[in-house]
């Protein structure tokens, strides 16, 4: 049923209000809404009519006026009753938009009320600050003193460890594909120096149990002694994680029997005709067959590791989503459509400073680069140092440091060994590096976005 406003006319304040309740209580939220700015058009200072038209708005994407409605009415009521719950839905609200750092102290409160809320303390445990990152660093790049945001890639500490310096593919939107001009050496890490990789992490031990993803621009399954380095690390009580394209027959279920904690697939198109053109040189059949060979592997041997498919979403393979996620489905692997990104980051700087030429790609992408560079540039908070500075180090096969996962060229390369160099050496090097400020300049670290202005002004 919808609300009449001639029926409103003539009813009084208080009938308006208690057929806002019951709507409200009965799940009708568009009766409840506009009943409850009936009586706000009436009596603008109702504080029990302005929580819950705001508690309605936040839960139903509207966290701008909701936010400030409830902010209002906890701030002007004296009646417990009309405040329980709006930490709650308003934490969560910045939460699911990924404001954590002005979701916390709402998800405080809310803990505090209700320490028992699942849903609570699952988003609190997003939002809290991580204890290995200092709450601020200066940054010599700009002469500032920033924000270290709360890590959305991993709230441990990650060493992107590429133990692959090559791929079998030539992905178009990855630098092995798009940038062969690129000052890069190619290769296998040693046994040896992974291990040793692996012992100064733990030694060093940044946080108390760091990530080890070993990949990162390379196809890790090629490497002949990825058991033995999976085994090591978690030899040592960490987290080993791979990426892969799927595109390898031999070694896979060594791989898993070695029990990697989690195992990502890069997939984008569902038929040979568009994944070819966005994997080039893939064979979707054999990623099928291989999917299939993991499921099986993982049951058969009670591995731990968790599957997901990272699947890279182009113009040309939206149709397919539905087939993608039901696959998913049937095999227990995780779903998680992602629109498709052009990388390296040297490449994109590129693209933004009219230095780069265009590349047919662009025209597959959901949205061009130098589109959501702009984007990025008036979303993102400025006052927020970069996750992938920050909270990570990535370290090539040849044991060389780079300055963040994102570069592939020689010049952005930190000049040091990881073996050679302890981590305060390996940090100054990050925040002292030219590029860095070339990156921050576009807008383009990996830093929180910045909050609505109407979401700021009410939270």
């Amino acid at each position: 049923m919808s609300t009449d406003a001639s029926q409103n006319i003539g009813a009084s304040t208080e009938n308006l209000m208690r057929r806002a309740l019951a709507a409200h209580t009965g799940g009708q939220s568009d009766e409840a809404t506009a009943l409850y700015r009936a009586v706000l058009a009436r009596q603008p200072h109702n504080l029990f009519a302005r929580h819950n038209l705001g508690m309605l708005e936040v839960g139903h994407g509207s966290p701008a006026a909701g936010m400030r409605r409830v902010r209002q009415a906890v701030a002007g009521t004296l009646d417990p009753r009309g405040t329980e719950g709006s930490a709650r839905e308003v934490g969560l609200a910045l939460a699911r938009d990924d404001h954590l750092e002005a979701a916390l102290p709402w998800l405080e409160q809310a803990h505090a009320e209700t320490p028992a809320d699942p849903t609570v303390s699952a988003a609190l445990g997003r939002a809290r600050p991580v204890p290995h990152l200092a709450p601020e660093v200066h940054d010599p790049g700009t002469g500032r003193v920033l924000l270290r945001p709360t890590p959305r890639e991993s709230r441990a500490y990650v060493y992107a460890v590429d133990v692959v310096g090559t791929c079998n593919l030539r992905c178009p939107t990855c630098p092995v594909g798009n940038f062969p001009e690129a000052t890069r050496p190619r290769g296998f890490m040693p046994l040896d120096v992974a291990r040793r990789v692996v012992e100064k992490i733990a030694r060093e031990a940044v946080c108390s149990r760091p990530e080890v993803w070993l990949f990162n621009w390379g196809e890790p399954l090629l490497h002949p002694d990825l058991p033995a380095i999976i085994e090591t690390v978690n030899a040592h009580g960490l987290e080993a994680h791979l990426s892969t394209n799927l595109n390898v027959r031999r070694g896979l279920e060594a791989a898993i029997a070695a029990h990697p904690a989690s195992l990502k697939i890069s997939l984008s198109g569902f038929t040979q005709e568009s994944y070819a053109r966005t994997h080039t040189r893939g064979k979707l059949e054999l990623v099928i067959e291989n999917m299939e060979r993991l499921r099986a592997c993982i049951d058969r041997t009670g591995a731990p590791t968790v599957v997901w498919v990272g699947h890279h979403l182009y113009k040309g393979n939206l149709d397919q989503l539905d087939a993608v996620r039901a696959a998913c489905a049937r095999l227990g692997f995780a779903h998680r459509p992602i629109p498709a990104f052009y990388q390296p980051l040297e490449k994109l700087v590129g693209l933004i400073e009219g230095t780069v030429a265009a590349d047919p790609i662009l025209d597959e992408l959901l949205e061009h680069p130098t589109d959501y560079a702009r984007r990025f540039a008036t979303a993102r908070d400025p006052d927020y140092d970069c996750e992938l500075r920050a909270n990570q180090t990535a370290i090539n096969f040849d044991g060389t440091v780079a300055l963040c996962c994102s570069v592939y060229d020689a010049p952005n390369m930190l000049g040091v060994h990881f073996l050679d160099a302890p981590h305060t050496e390996i940090e100054a090097r990050k925040y002292t590096h030219p590029f860095c400020r070339t990156c921050m300049s576009h807008g383009l670290q990996y830093a929180p976005l910045k909050l609505p202005d109407a979401l700021a002004d009410s939270t």
